[in-house]
């Protein structure tokens, strides 16, 4: 597909969408299928569209939206958010949930399906790739819906989503850097939505938050860690061994994806700089910790980043 690419579309019921060729295109190569949508109102769908990252704000009465996922899911996340009217996603342990209405998929296989049940429903919608997840605690997955998030938060993120949704990029020289805050943002809700506040994290979730976060300051060590913390070394080793690794391995393992993702958005960026950025104190250390990849999880993290001309919702 092209760079960028915005779609305005709108259907009245069931028929109306099997009549809509550029809908049902889309719906087909986002592997999409509304199998229920009532005739109260229509529905209206703005989205922006770049090779690996979709944002589309919908407006619709009742209806059903199956996501029959396949092999392809397995590279692709979806966050979910009704900013007005109710949905219902199913089954809820394939997904974390959030409120206010507020979802999370990460990549899987298990068919999702959404019910939007109320006359009338404003739904943002984000495709993005696996990867986005890559620094998440997906691990508590519950049915119920965790703790809502105070509405000041969601509001930014929220209108960012809508006005990117409307397809008015304009010069095509901001399409770039849009599509990189377009990223942030995608990862700002999946981050809320799978961990919320910093009190509902163990502290291993608590400390590979802040190895994210400050992984770029090369002083970063398992000592200043654990002051970030706010707990003594010892009890800082104990969380990250009681889940089988070391501070010393999350923090080589994601200064390592930091680096590959700048090498794959900057393929001519010199090394030392890749390595400064990363948080590696030299370019050796940088080839170190790159070589000491398994061969597997490099061809996997290769797959992940390069998946923009696959299908995807």
């Amino acid at each position: 597909m092209e760079p960028v690419e915005a779609l305005r579309l709108r259907a009245r019921g069931i028929a109306d969408v099997q009549a809509n060729e550029r809908l049902t295109e889309y719906l087909s190569s986002a592997n999409l299928r509304i199998t229920r949508l009532e005739e109260s109102e229509s529905l209206r769908l703005r989205m922006t569209r770049f090779p690996e990252l979709t944002f589309a704000h919908a407006n619709l009465p009742r209806a059903v939206v199956e996501w029959p996922r396949d092999e392809l899911s397995l590279s692709r996340a979806a966050i979910i958010l009704c900013v007005s009217g109710h949905v219902v996603g199913a089954p809820a342990e394939a997904m974390l949930q959030r409120r206010p209405g507020l979802f999370l998929v990460p990549p899987g296989v298990e068919p999702v399906a959404f019910e939007t049940r109320s006359p009338l429903n404003e739904i943002l919608y984000i495709s993005a790739p696996a990867a986005l997840l890559s620094d998440l605690d997906l691990t508590a997955r519950r049915a119920q819906p965790r703790p809502e998030l105070p509405a000041g938060v969601l509001a930014p993120l929220a209108a960012f989503a809508i006005s990117l949704s409307s397809g008015s990029l304009g010069n095509p020289l901001v399409v770039g850097p849009l599509r990189a805050a377009a990223m942030e943002v995608a990862h700002a809700l999946a981050r809320l939505i799978a961990e919320g506040d910093p009190s509902e994290l163990t502290l291993f979730s608590r400390a590979v938050r802040l190895i994210v976060d400050n992984h770029a300051d090369a002083r970063l060590t398992a000592p200043r860690l654990a002051t970030l913390a706010g707990v003594s070394q010892r009890t800082l080793q104990a969380a990250f061994a009681s889940e089988g690794t070391t501070v010393a391995r999350e923090l080589r393992a994601t200064r390592t994806r930091t680096a590959a993702e700048l090498r794959r958005r900057s393929p001519d960026l010199p090394a030392a700089d890749v390595a400064r950025a990363a948080g590696f104190g030299s370019v050796s250390t940088l080839y170190r910790a790159v070589s000491e990849v398994p061969q597997e999880q490099s061809a996997g993290d290769s797959t992940d980043t390069s998946s923009g001309n696959q299908a995807h919702v």
